[in-house]
């Protein structure tokens, strides 16, 4: 649920889905609904903690019609969409891969729970499920995986800010820091 502040009541995230979602979201000022996001609690990203509302959305076309089945996020297909699994993943980011259950994570259910689903094959294991799966950094909330995503996305976005690129030039300390950043290797 999300607590709208300054709003008459509380709104299921369920209820910003969709046609009638957007109707809702149209009511509330961007501002309140910027705030409230911003207080909400997020989940963790931890197996077996996916969003129930993602497991059964109605998607619409562009017509704003239903379409006739509905949309379990959590199980599409990423190989499809040329995702790479698990292994080949960290393969792609000089990472080593695993070789055992027992390399991803120490949690007995969740090693029974991989045997169960990809057998002793560790190179099947999805990306999602292996991010979800994998040992969190000591002090952190998100894996070492999670981890090299992140700078390596962060540090595109920073390559593709045109007013942080551009704007800037030597003498200014964020360009600096920039310099230093990407001289880096991981």
């Amino acid at each position: 649920m999300i607590n709208c502040r300054d709003y008459e009541s509380r709104v299921s995230m369920r209820e910003l889905v969709g046609i009638e979602g957007e109707r809702k979201l149209s009511t509330i000022e961007m501002e309140q609904m910027l705030v409230s996001l911003g207080h909400q609690f997020c989940g963790a990203l931890t197996l077996w903690n996916y969003p129930s509302w993602m497991r059964n959305l109605v998607a619409h076309d562009i017509n704003g019609k239903d379409s006739p089945n509905p949309v379990d996020m959590a199980s599409l297909e990423n190989r499809e969409r040329e995702v790479p699994r698990y292994n080949e993943l960290r393969r792609n980011l000089m990472m080593i891969p695993i070789s055992k259950w027992e390399d991803l994570t120490d949690d007995e259910e969740v090693i029974e729970a991989l045997y169960d689903v990809y057998g002793d094959d560790v190179e099947k294991l999805d990306l999602q499920v292996g991010l979800q799966a994998e040992k969190k950094i000591k002090g952190f909330e998100i894996s070492e995986t999670a981890f090299f995503l992140f700078l390596l996305i962060a540090s595109r976005g920073l390559e593709a800010d045109r007013f942080f690129m551009t704007s800037s030039n030597s003498k200014h300390t964020h360009r600096k820091a920039w310099n230093g950043l990407t001289k880096m290797r991981l």
